[in-house]
């Protein structure tokens, strides 16, 4: 009888600790998706179609800046797997911080990204700003730093097509 009970604690203790550590990979931080790379932009034509030409390659989220004209706080909008979610602007530093990217980079000037921003971000953690005027440099140099070669390159067909479809027609 002592060794059924033995054998029947050990078992149970056994069963017990490889439950609680199967349960506790819940909640390790390697246990989520991890952000390689942060895209942070405004809500303009370039920036916006590089970023989510960056996104759709590399599927890294981005956050989206909207300027209210009535308004001196911006809005935020995560951007991810085809979701997208408010953030409070008081909130950015963060949920920053729980994203956890290893490289934020930050496409626009400051009409993109205001720079109160930009200085909560490289407090924490290595930004990058591609904020030349060249939007085509722009595309080049992020599909440099995403290991995305061909990055630029749709960039600019996507340009090329954009401008076509825009530009005035002529009248017959």
């Amino acid at each position: 009888m002592k060794k059924i009970l033995s054998s029947l604690t050990i078992v149970a203790l056994l069963c017990a600790v490889l439950t609680t550590t199967a349960s506790c990979n819940i909640f390790r931080k390697t246990s989520r998706a991890r952000v390689k790379t942060l895209m942070v932009t405004g809500n303009y034509m370039k920036p916006r179609l590089l970023a989510e030409l960056g996104q759709y390659y590399t599927k890294q989220p981005i956050l989206l800046f909207l300027q209210d004209a009535d308004s001196d706080t911006p809005r935020l909008y995560y951007l991810a797997n085809e979701k997208s979610e408010e953030i409070a602007a008081s909130k950015f530093a963060d949920f920053i911080q729980f994203l956890n990217p290893k490289t934020i980079v930050v496409l626009g000037d400051d009409n993109c990204v205001p720079p109160a921003y930009v200085k909560q971000a490289q407090e924490s953690y290595r930004v990058m700003v591609l904020n030349s005027a060249d939007w085509e440099q722009n595309a080049q140099m992020l599909g440099e730093l995403l290991d995305q070669p061909a990055l630029g390159r749709e960039f600019k067909d996507y340009l090329k097509r954009f401008e076509e479809n825009t530009a005035p027609k002529a009248a017959k």
